[in-house]
């Protein structure tokens, strides 16, 4: 059994880690910490869970065998560095880190305790993802011309308060949900090289993203088109489009594929050639959890990997710089 031990008593923490885990077998929540104690206790009373404190009691208890930081991502290198010395796995909710640099450090820190360390990038994991990525890579497209990505949060969710909009607190559209556009193109591409960005940024705090539009090339020469953005309109957005020789991929829903995510692949004369949905009832959250287990089990590499994750931020940062926007 791993028992886990979460930081930060956000709804973040309920919806990717407590509901989940009651339904993977060989995990279990068993201790929950926040700046407040008083919150914390709050958390473990609605949720009935077996423990709570702050986050040192958290660290130092010995049922907790990985730390899960559902925290603001410019706190996550000082905690992962702590729940790491205390003998703790790490799982950081996305982006790893602020930046590249703290990001890899995380990383080292792992190898230098004998844990490991992940980020949170939940969708990796999920059936329809590796549906999408074997797709792109079957060949089925032909030459691969173009890809775009448009990753757009409706207008209304992130408000004044939210803490995506606090650039003390690295907040951005970027690092929000671009992380899963570039953490995805690296996955079915290769590394990608960012060409120019612009950004429209919040009047209340400028270093805040509310929208960025990058494009990057991947290996080959092929363009990327990517949009992060809080501006989305109603709907709001979370699709990929592959426009190849032969034929043109489009998935939607991709962050989190149990919304409803669907792929379509279409002929250049119009035909579907196939077409996906993502299975009912699988949770990319759950998934994440057997992953998890299932590694920390047998040593075996993981997609989550915190030096991968390292490497999403590096081009992360290098969007930024490229929108004329300091790294977080």
């Amino acid at each position: 059994m791993i028992g886990i031990g979460i930081l930060g008593a956000g709804g973040i923490a309920e919806r990717a880690m407590v509901e989940p885990a009651r339904g993977v077998e060989g995990v279990e929540v068993v201790a929950i910490g926040a700046r407040d104690p008083e919150r914390a206790r709050v958390f473990a009373d609605r949720l009935d869970l077996p423990a709570w404190g702050d986050y040192d009691a958290v660290l130092s208890d010995p049922r907790v065998d990985l730390v899960y930081l559902a925290l603001p991502p410019v706190v996550h290198a000082e905690w992962a560095h702590r729940a790491l010395a205390a003998g703790k796995h790490v799982l950081c909710e996305k982006p790893l880190s602020a930046n590249g640099t703290t990001a890899a450090a995380i990383a080292d820190a792992a190898e230098a305790t004998g844990r490991r360390a992940f980020v949170g990038f939940h969708f990796r994991l999920h059936g329809f993802i590796r549906e999408l990525l074997d797709t792109i890579g079957s060949g089925v497209l032909g030459e691969v011309k173009l890809v775009e990505i448009d990753f757009s949060i409706p207008h209304f969710v992130v408000q004044p308060g939210n803490i995506r909009l606090d650039g003390d607190l690295a907040g951005g559209a970027v690092m929000d949900v671009g992380c899963y556009a570039v953490d995805l193109l690296r996955a079915a591409f290769g590394e990608p090289e960012v060409i120019t960005a612009t950004a429209q940024t919040y009047h209340a705090d400028p270093r805040v993203d509310l929208q960025t539009d990058a494009e990057l090339r991947l290996p080959g020469g092929i363009p990327v088109l990517l949009r992060a953005s809080f501006l989305g309109d109603d709907q709001g957005a979370m699709w990929v489009r592959v426009d190849g020789s032969d034929a043109s991929l489009l998935a939607t829903s991709v962050i989190v594929p149990q919304w409803g995510a669907t792929l379509t692949v279409t002929s250049s004369d119009g035909e579907v050639l196939r077409s996906v949905a993502a299975e009912p009832g699988e949770n990319s959250y759950a998934r994440q959890l057997e992953h998890l287990r299932d590694v920390l089990a047998d040593g075996s590499p993981s997609v989550l990997d915190a030096h991968r994750g390292a490497g999403t931020m590096r081009v992360v940062d290098a969007i930024y710089r490229a929108a004329g926007l300091q790294p977080r």
